[in-house]
């Protein structure tokens, strides 16, 4: 992550924020070209072709003459400008991760074709990274709750945290933790496309910034040259739908990083896929009766000096995100799990906020902006807990169900509904059959929401496929440079 200090330095670039009307940006007549400038020091020796860039932007897109932040990008050249296509914006997920932060290493990450023939860009979502980044207070944020309260008591201490946590966030940021939803964002995106030349948007959103593509898509579908979206949200699905989609593909993941480990050099179990799902019961059985020491967090102070079976479980699923490829997580999790069972659960420690400018808060807002609230009711969360533990009983609920945003206190603006996307030039789809994230269902789903979309579906695991550096970037790659799309129900390996 590169030092949010260069959010001051960037202010000195001259920032385009004239609006039109209240429901969307306005006609790229409103707009001067947007400048770049070369990076403040506290990037670092970047090399050659690379330059930052600043833009004003409404807080509020509904009162476009208010209250302006400042949104900032990194901007990777493209390295053969005589055959260069366009500008392609990345955005690799979330929600609140910061897409400057892959910049740097644009070469390698999209591959010399693109990067030859397109400008890409990383633009920091609002209240992100070095986007006038929201501010919280650490306190409230590292109180520990459980998520799937038993009782009166732990419910109460639940809503009590995240309500708390919400004002402070009010109370240091102001009204933009009301306003970083994915429509906002959205119409970020097409304000910077508008001062930028009115070129056609050309983007790759992993994960969550597959919400914010195919929102960017449902606004501005004739603005758009070529789309891919990669690891799927599909924003229709209502909550009991959500928890039990997370909880079968979870539970589908885990199975099979088990069958992979028994007989993998990688991974320190041996035995079969039953007996290391013994293993992992039995552990967080324990870690129910009594969280697990993690002695390496209790030196740094950066994570917490134990860990509880919710902690675990929230934390594993990310670690099944990458089975290979640059950026392989499995046989990270299985040396995680045998540390654990020998009495050193750290490598599933949460991580604490040191400070109120942490990247550990930029979730939360995103998060509660952009999806119903659950019910505030300890009988519904009970029932949700135990439809989800008869159904998938080694990972039952696994994931925060969004009960973070309970007692949250800011209504969602984002309203869970089925896309109408309509009018796009071909949007192409790529999901893993077995991604532990962002469901292989939610895939198809999403698909049915656009009506002119390719699905192309990558054999095996893990979360998102671009980054697996195999066939999908190969065809997502051909998309953007060549217009080429697969055909309909192609299947590829890696």
């Amino acid at each position: 992550m590169f030092s949010l200090h260069i959010f001051s330095a960037l202010m000195a670039i001259p920032a385009i924020w004239t609006v039109a009307n209240a429901r969307s940006v306005p006609a790229s007549t409103s707009f001067s070209q947007v400048q770049f400038a070369k990076c403040p020091s506290s990037f670092g020796d970047l090399g050659s072709g690379f330059d930052c860039g600043a833009l004003e932007v409404p807080i509020d897109w509904d009162n476009p003459y208010g209250e302006k932040i400042q949104l900032a990008m990194l901007r990777h050249n493209a390295t053969k400008p005589e055959q260069r296509i366009g500008t392609l914006f990345f955005n690799p997920g979330g929600p609140g991760y910061s897409s400057v932060s892959y910049i740097e290493g644009a070469v390698k990450l999209f591959g010399d074709e693109v990067s030859d023939r397109f400008d890409i860009i990383g633009l920091d979502p609002r209240g992100v990274g070095i986007s006038s980044p929201i501010k919280c207070d650490p306190e409230y944020y590292n109180q520990r709750v459980s998520l799937w309260p038993s009782n009166q008591i732990e419910f109460d201490a639940l809503v009590n945290k995240y309500a708390r946590f919400g004002e402070s966030c009010y109370n240091m940021t102001g009204p933009l933790v009301k306003h970083m939803d994915s429509v906002s964002v959205a119409k970020d995106i097409e304000a910077i496309r508008q001062g930028l030349g009115d070129e056609k948007l050309n983007y790759l959103g992993l994960s969550y910034g597959t919400l914010i593509g195919q929102t960017y898509a449902e606004l501005f579908p004739q603005n758009i040259r070529t789309m891919v979206l990669d690891g799927n949200m599909d924003h229709s699905t209502d909550h009991i739908s959500y928890l039990t989609v997370k909880s079968f593909t979870y539970e589908t993941e885990l199975v099979r990083f088990t069958e992979w480990c028994g007989p993998s050099k990688e991974c320190p179990f041996n035995g079969t896929s039953a007996a290391i799902l013994k293993i992992w019961d039995d552990l967080l059985a324990k870690a129910d009766k009594k969280p697990l020491p993690a002695p390496s967090c209790k030196v740094s102070g950066t994570c917490r000096a134990d860990v509880t079976s919710e902690e675990i479980l929230n934390s594993v699923n990310s670690m099944l995100w990458f089975k290979s490829g640059p950026f392989e997580t499995w046989n990270k999790l299985g040396k995680a799990l045998y540390s654990a069972t020998k009495g050193d659960a750290s490598g599933f420690s949460d991580t604490l906020a040191l400070n109120s400018s942490s990247t550990s808060f930029q979730d939360q807002p995103v998060s509660c902006l952009d999806w119903d609230h659950p019910e505030e009711s300890l009988v519904a969360l009970k029932y949700q807990h135990e439809l989800a533990s008869s159904q998938w009983p080694h990972v039952k609920i696994g994931d925060d169900g969004r009960n973070k945003c309970i007692g949250w206190p800011f209504p969602a603006v984002n309203k869970v509904r089925r896309a109408n996307i309509i009018g796009t030039p071909r949007i192409l789809l790529i999901n893993s059959q077995f991604d532990p994230s962002c469901s292989y269902i939610w895939a198809n789903g999403l698909r049915d929401q656009i009506q002119n979309s390719t699905l192309l579906t990558r054999k095996g695991d893990g979360h998102t496929s671009y980054m697996v550096f195999g066939e999908s970037r190969d065809i997502a790659n051909n998309y953007f440079v060549n217009l080429t799309l697969p055909t309909d129900n192609t299947i590829v390996n890696s």
